[in-house]
């Protein structure tokens, strides 16, 4: 009889592999048991992986559209917030302000001049509006801050308070200088662009503009009423006179128009909110069936993954425990 100290070299090399195996496969259960997903894509679906690329594709561009639409409707909350709050600060002082005109005395317009500066400042700090750098009311120039300081603005208007002869000619520089191209609105307060910030699209085609600006009519309107408001007195007329009373009524109806125009171009951004909505609640829907089809075709159900991951685990140990019996044999040991 011959005693070989030796290891039979096919056993141990047979067992060598099957450790291998076992590693592999341990490593594949165990990703899978993370991820859900079949880790040899092309045994399961038999070669066809350009289907599989194709649904992996459309829930990605999915996901971008949703990321794009999330940037779009924030943006456009931010406006309608800016606008509502704009209409918040107001708060009826055009109304305010005719009453105190009602019955006039310089306390009274004085308190209520005090309010249309304060006000002034905050609709103008309101407009300012951003998202991260992108003023939001500054049209194409979104790097540019879109009006200039109100001290600056209640400057000019005080200046055309002081030096036209009447309330007629007042309101006439007025109109002049809101509403022409080359009046100081247009060409020292607003400093934004002249168009509009670029629109953003849904998957469907649909258009998001952003296209409320602060030189929009609404707005200038709006601010024309609360520093004429706020400057009123600087005319030098008596506060019960009749050409007093035109100037400011002026500045009263100027601010009720404005703000009534606002709540229409909270409309328009309102509807594009709206079909931001019902692409988020389309996209969702797509995104739930696709995923439904690709986990259909290449999921791993986890629990019968950790499962398998742990009956391998247990094989391994083993397969190391005998894979060192075998290297570990010795004619000493076989003695034994």
């Amino acid at each position: 009889m011959i005693l070989s100290a030796l290891p039979d070299l096919l056993t141990f090399q047979r067992q060598t592999r099957l450790t291998s195996d076992l590693k592999a496969r341990l490593e594949i259960a165990s990703r899978e048991a993370v991820t859900g997903r079949r880790e040899d894509i092309t045994r399961v679906v038999r070669g066809d992986v350009g289907s599989v690329h194709l649904l992996e594709k459309a829930i990605d561009d999915i996901e971008l559209d949703g990321r794009i639409n999330a940037i779009s409707g924030a943006r456009i909350d931010l406006m309608s917030s800016a606008l509502s709050a704009v209409r918040g600060v107001i708060n009826g002082l055009d109304t305010t302000g005719l009453v105190a005109l009602s019955t006039p005395d310089s306390f009274g317009l004085g308190t209520i001049a005090q309010q249309a500066d304060a006000n002034l400042r905050s609709v103008m700090s309101l407009l300012g509006t951003a998202h991260g750098n992108r003023k939001l009311f500054a049209g194409d120039a979104s790097d540019q801050i879109p009006l200039a300081s109100p001290d600056q603005l209640l400057a000019d208007i005080t200046s055309i308070m002081s030096t036209e002869p009447s309330p007629a000619s007042i309101e006439t520089a007025l109109d002049f200088y809101f509403n022409d191209p080359s009046g100081g609105f247009a060409t020292d307060i607003y400093q934004g662009g002249s168009g509009d910030a670029p629109p953003s699209f849904l998957a469907d085609g649909s258009r998001i503009e952003f296209s409320v600006r602060a030189d929009d009519q609404a707005l200038r309107d709006t601010l024309r009423g609360l520093a004429v408001m706020a400057a009123a007195q600087s005319t030098g007329y008596d506060i019960t006179g009749t050409d007093f009373a035109d100037v400011f009524r002026g500045g009263t109806s100027a601010l009720a128009g404005g703000t009534s125009a606002i709540i229409k171009l909270e409309g328009s951004l309102g509807i594009h909110a709206g079909l931001i909505e019902n692409a988020n609640t389309q996209q969702a829907a797509e995104r739930l069936t696709l995923g439904q089809t690709l986990n259909a075709i290449i999921g791993r159900d986890q629990y019968e993954a950790a499962a398998e991951l742990k009956q391998l685990e247990t094989q391994l140990e083993a397969s190391y425990l005998i894979t060192a019996r075998l290297a570990n044999l010795s004619l000493t040991n076989f003695i034994r």
